[in-house]
């Protein structure tokens, strides 16, 4: 249920669209849908991924990020039970899934999201036994917005230059919206599991971005939204951070 209006968020927001009214509808034709067909994932493949008014295709998006946060939810649970940290985790996975979904579409990060995500996840640290402590979370909110900060000027003055001497009209990389994204990451999460986020941002967006250059899907200069990025580097600091950075410090310390 939460997923199917995460989809009205994802769709209403950037378009400076109210969230409340009107009701659900089709985009394409405009008619309300109705209660029965507003059944999270069961409706879309009852109605056979079409409009019953007027039988234009529904995007299957729209039940796989239902689908998506239902799943999410499940491993949140089964990751902390029922605890605070289990709320904490449920509003970080809805804030990911939202603006995730926004960027890919808009390439934008809208502040109205990621500013109060991060005042979110500031009060977060105040939450009865939080694993995150008020010193560990401002601290990750530092490394998120430092990491941004350094990304925009080693592009700026280092990259965009050796872009341009190889003909390569290359967009920046990293926009400001990233800026109180990652930033919201850090506080959620604290700064040792930022800290594998961050790696896992960085090499997953590596990763897709030279599969999809490879299979031709991707041309040069074309721009990636990196926020989808950060909310898998998020996902994987939320639910192993801490266990994946002290495997790490034991390998390398010994």
């Amino acid at each position: 249920m939460l997923g199917s209006f995460l989809n009205v968020c994802i769709y209403r927001i950037p378009r400076n669209e109210s969230i409340a009214t009107p009701p659900s509808h089709c985009p394409r034709c405009g008619k309300r849908v109705r209660p029965y067909d507003n059944i999270p994932v069961m409706s879309y493949v009852l109605l056979g991924g079409r409009c019953r008014d007027c039988r234009k295709p529904i995007s299957i998006r729209y039940p796989l990020v239902e689908a998506l946060v239902g799943a999410l939810f499940v491993s949140s649970y089964a990751r902390f039970g029922p605890s605070w940290e289990l709320l904490k985790a449920l509003v970080f996975v809805c804030l990911l899934v939202l603006i995730t979904f926004i960027d890919v579409d808009h390439q934008i990060i809208p502040f109205r999201l990621s500013v109060p995500g991060l005042v979110l996840g500031l009060a977060s640290l105040l939450l009865p036994e939080s694993p995150v402590s008020l010193l560990d979370g401002f601290i990750g909110m530092l490394i998120g917005g430092a990491f941004v900060v350094f990304a925009w000027l080693l592009w700026r003055y280092v990259l965009a230059g050796a872009f341009r001497r190889f003909g390569v009209d290359q967009k920046e990389g990293m926009g400001w919206g990233d800026f109180p994204f990652a930033a919201m990451l850090g506080a959620f999460i604290g700064w040792r599991s930022m800290i594998v986020a961050l790696f896992v941002a960085v090499l997953t967006g590596v990763v897709f971005g030279l599969a999809l250059r490879a299979s031709g899907r991707s041309g040069r200069g074309q721009p990636m939204p990196f926020g989808p990025f950060l909310a898998i580097g998020g996902l994987a600091g939320l639910f192993f951070g801490h266990q994946l950075f002290n495997l790490y410090i034991r390998l390398v310390i010994g």
